[in-house]
């Protein structure tokens, strides 16, 4: 298990930071709330930088969506998840990590 012990200045490495400790820790219960959207309303979606999708008639948003919102970064996110994803479903079935998108993209992220 990996456990934190210095924390980034960046909060958007910190937060990476803090989702790989929690990933280390406990990755079944990390992968569930990275695959949950809930649904949300239009001015929740349209928000500047929170990131939220469209499933039909319906905006969803999932915890990275917020999270990112959260931090601001950029309009499109600065943390993704690297990982197997079932093609089906697109839900992750293994994270094996977040990243900084500002460093690196990811083909899985979401």
């Amino acid at each position: 298990m990996t456990v934190m012990t210095r924390v980034p200045e960046d909060p958007v490495r910190r937060a990476i930071s803090v989702l790989n400790d929690a990933l280390a820790r406990d990755p079944d219960a990390v992968r569930e709330l990275v695959n949950a959207r809930v649904p949300c309303n239009a001015a929740l979606a349209a928000h500047p930088t929170i990131r939220a999708g469209r499933y039909g008639e319906v905006f969803r948003i999932g915890v990275l969506g917020l999270i990112n919102g959260v931090l601001g970064d950029s309009p499109s996110g600065a943390i993704g998840a690297e990982g197997q994803v079932d093609e089906r479903t697109g839900r992750f079935r293994r994270i094996k990590r977040f990243v900084d998108l500002r460093d690196e993209k990811v083909d899985v992220i979401t």
